[in-house]
């Protein structure tokens, strides 16, 4: 529905919708350029999902947990993002045990974590997360088998979980012993036909209302950052080294004319990225801006001098209407806001900053536009077919897929 193509690869890309209740209404509440996976209703009335993302890091590595509100708005991490190689999807809740005083609240849920960049069916080790230690805590995550071939949890307790495996369907507890209480039958297992998404046929709670908090014919939304300073990684970075954000948009891919899968570049970036900006941030560290709503978006921290300080591998959203924050820059999920002993975050003394573009700089870089016209003026004399200084060629003449002085530049 999307209309859009996985960046690197010959595949249809789907992303979070929402509709009413009747199926009108039917509108996007991500703008992942890749794809969104399997969504679940949390108790509290979020949406857990996958989503898989490569904002200048390994296009295969990062197929993590996130959660939103069911309007698209507070889109955060839930788990996972910092660590690559797995990837997490079909996750449920897990009921709350039953206590004294009530339901219990370790929100605990069951997943798939399948190896690397997944394998096929979503097949992989059930896994149970307790994510109240944080999104990037490797010990949150339990594995309870050692057999990645178990698709579609689905749990009844802590200690019992419907799973699909093969043509089987599955009753397993928090052990990982499993008992086989249905299966295809032999025409379609020699089909190899499998059995998928078993759900138990029983009443559930009802999940929390979240409020919307979206106003579909805004533009815009907000976003509010404390502390440039106050993250992971910080270290040798110090108050006032870093003056601005850039602003950067990772751009769909609308279309796949080649059937296959060339990188942009020849050092393998698969993404177009378009130069939205800049935002200044204050002596303080905090920035206050709005930013254009339901776009992929990520940070780099410049210097005074424009040098790149910080750079964000993963992108966030704001959704129309909506303010959101961040504490820092790569931030970590499970601090609180510091305590500014009775003063008040200076970038919210005013109105957001709107990004203002930078002056002669396109929003996006084209090789052929934008650069082979600086070497055909300064370098061309000398590194031409007829003299080639150095053995170096800088013309524009085309290769199979690039430019020669690309090619030549890159190697």
């Amino acid at each position: 529905r999307c209309k859009r193509w996985v960046n690197c690869w010959y595949s249809q890309v789907a992303i979070l919708y929402r509709c009413d209740a009747d199926g009108a209404n039917i509108s996007p509440i991500s703008a992942n350029i890749e794809q969104d996976n399997t969504p679940w209703p949390l108790p509290d009335g979020r949406v857990l999902y996958q989503r898989w993302e490569y904002v200048d890091r390994s296009r295969v590595a990062f197929h993590h947990l996130w959660s939103c509100n069911p309007d698209g708005t507070g889109q955060m991490v839930y788990y996972g993002n910092m660590h690559p190689e797995t990837l997490m999807i079909d996750a449920k809740p897990i009921p709350a045990r039953p206590s004294a005083g009530g339901p219990a609240s370790d929100n605990k849920i069951v997943a798939v974590f399948s190896p690397g960049h997944g394998k096929a069916e979503h097949a992989g080790d059930i896994t149970i997360v307790t994510p109240k230690s944080g999104p990037d805590d490797l010990g949150s995550a339990h594995k309870i088998t050692q057999n990645p071939e178990y698709r579609d949890p689905w749990a009844f307790s802590e200690d019992c979980f419907l799973v699909a495996k093969g043509p089987s369907l599955l009753v397993m507890n928090a052990q990982g012993q499993a008992e086989e209480v249905f299966r295809l039958p032999p025409a379609l297992v020699k089909a190899k036909v499998e059995l998928h998404e078993p759900r138990p046929l029983i009443r559930r709670d009802t999940e929390k209302l979240i409020p919307h908090r979206v106003a579909p014919a805004a533009l815009t939304g907000r976003l509010i950052l404390t502390d440039v300073y106050s993250g992971r990684r910080m270290e040798g970075v110090k108050r006032g080294d870093i003056s601005k954000l850039l602003v950067m948009e990772t751009l769909p891919k609308p279309v796949n004319y080649s059937g296959k899968m060339p990188p942009i570049s020849f050092g393998g970036t698969f993404t177009l990225v378009r130069i939205l900006g800049t935002v200044p941030v204050e002596p303080d560290g905090s920035a206050y801006m709005e930013l254009p709503a339901m776009r992929s978006l990520f940070f780099v921290a410049l210097a005074e001098n424009n040098n790149s300080v910080k750079r964000m591998h993963s992108f966030l959203t704001v959704m129309p209407g909506e303010t959101t924050s961040c504490l820092g820059c790569h931030e970590q999920r499970t601090r609180a806001p510091a305590n500014l002993g009775g003063g008040s975050v200076a970038a919210l003394r005013r109105p957001p900053d709107k990004v203002t573009p930078i002056a002669g700089i396109p929003d996006v870089f084209d090789y052929p536009r934008d650069i082979q016209p600086i070497l055909d003026k300064y370098c061309l004399e000398c590194h031409d077919y007829d003299k080639r200084s150095g053995g170096v060629i800088l013309t524009g003449d085309r290769g199979p897929i690039y430019s020669h002085s690309y090619y030549t530049l890159t190697v």
